[in-house]
């Protein structure tokens, strides 16, 4: 039997799981997996939850690879923007998980668009990789995993590691894939006093007089993970902290839209399986002057949504403060990197020894998909000519304007 037809009538067959050993149906393949190597495709998050927390235990991953953090995102927000779940689980012959792909298909504009799970507000996209997974030979397996999904026209990530807490993620080196961004992270140390030594002297001393200042004003109170009852007062104010942010620097305001901040607070409400939740304050008397919303899991804290109050606050740092506060205990609970993920901000630099590369990417699958791929690596091609010609940066507006109006219509 044509092994396309075959895979075709397995999806046809169950919306459930798709599963087909490549070894009866394509020895081609096969022949670079070991024998018994199979492909299942889960299309809820209910019928994978069981071997994926499973997974969770052998499987290198970050925080955002957690089934609780996918699972909220896409009942509070994937289902609203229109993301079907098929999720892809690659097993050996004795049925243990080798990858675990956190996958979905979007449609837009009558485009077949399949991606990674989890949206803006995840900082890293990749798979669960068992140590054990050979990443040589994924090439020749990612076809038959496009179609399993049941019709794609592009595949597109963004955000992509390099590696998997430290196993290498076979998807970076697919056809299209190339490194645009990266995230920074800090090594930490056995003691607070050997982490500042390699750091700036001055910033530290600066944060302590700050703190000193802060104590003349009113009582302060560092709340490294505040009690239950505390926690969704604590994430709304980061929130509006953050919306204020957005607005000054003319960014998206990702609280106004719906399902965002309901995101935010279920996880803080309902914890993290194979890590935890961890919401932090700087209070000072009654008034909440900064926030922070944040992650750990495994050896890796990851501090995601800081916040503070304006006004006359952030004279003193208060989100330095915090952040000051947040990696004492993390080095006093021996976690081994704080994670300052994505983004250049300078004060990053500052606290951060070393950098997680970051991929993006798309493929075109179809006609159409190469269609719009080529038109889109054209623009972005543009976008780039243009940062050094005024004439072709109003042009670039003016495409971006005509984008953004039919997005909305």
């Amino acid at each position: 039997m044509n092994l396309l037809k075959s895979l075709r009538r397995m999806v046809n067959m169950s919306n459930e799981v798709a599963r087909h050993l490549l070894s009866e149906l394509a020895p081609d393949i096969a022949g670079r997996f070991a024998a018994g190597t199979a492909v299942r495709i889960h299309s809820s998050f209910a019928h994978a939850e069981m071997r994926w927390r499973a997974a969770q235990g052998s499987c290198a991953a970050y925080g955002f690879q957690a089934y609780d953090w996918l699972a909220t995102w896409q009942r509070e927000l994937g289902e609203r923007q229109g993301w079907e779940v098929h999720i892809v689980e690659l097993t050996d012959s004795d049925d243990r998980t080798l990858m675990l792909l956190p996958l979905g298909r979007q449609r837009k504009h009558g485009i077949r668009f399949a991606g990674f799970l989890g949206g803006e507000i995840t900082d890293y996209h990749a798979p669960l990789l068992h140590p054990d997974f050979d990443a040589s030979s994924f090439a020749v397996l990612w076809p038959v995993i496009i179609r399993l999904l049941g019709g794609v026209d592009v595949f597109r990530v963004r955000r992509m590691p390099q590696h998997v807490e430290g196993v290498v993620n076979p998807l970076v080196a697919l056809a299209g894939m190339r490194h645009t961004e990266q995230a920074h992270a800090a090594t930490l140390t056995p003691t607070f006093a050997e982490f500042q030594k390699v750091r700036s002297a001055k910033m530290f001393a600066d944060t302590r007089r700050q703190l000193r200042r802060l104590g003349e004003l009113g009582t302060v109170k560092l709340l490294i993970d505040v009690p239950p009852a505390q926690r969704a007062a604590v994430t709304a104010g980061m929130a509006q902290q953050k919306a204020r942010r957005w607005h000054e620097t003319g960014s998206r305001d990702l609280f106004a839209e719906p399902g965002y901040l309901d995101f935010y607070q279920c996880l803080a409400a309902q914890g993290l399986s194979g890590g935890e939740i961890v919401v932090s304050a700087l209070y000072v008397d009654d008034d909440l002057v900064a926030t922070h919303w944040g992650m750990r899991y495994g050896s890796r804290f990851y501090w995601l949504m800081p916040g503070y109050q304006d006004g006359e606050w952030a004279r003193y740092s208060v989100g330095r403060i915090l952040l000051d506060a947040v990696v004492r205990h993390c080095i006093a609970e021996a976690v081994a990197v704080f994670d300052l993920t994505v983004g250049d901000e300078g004060y990053k630099m500052q606290w951060a020894d070393h950098m997680l590369p970051l991929y993006a990417g798309q493929q075109g699958h179809s006609l159409r998909g190469k269609i719009v791929v080529a038109c889109s690596e054209a623009y972005q091609q543009l976008r780039a000519r243009a940062r050094n010609d005024k004439h072709l940066r109003s042009l670039v507006r003016r495409l971006r304007g005509l984008r953004s109006s039919r997005n909305n219509q």
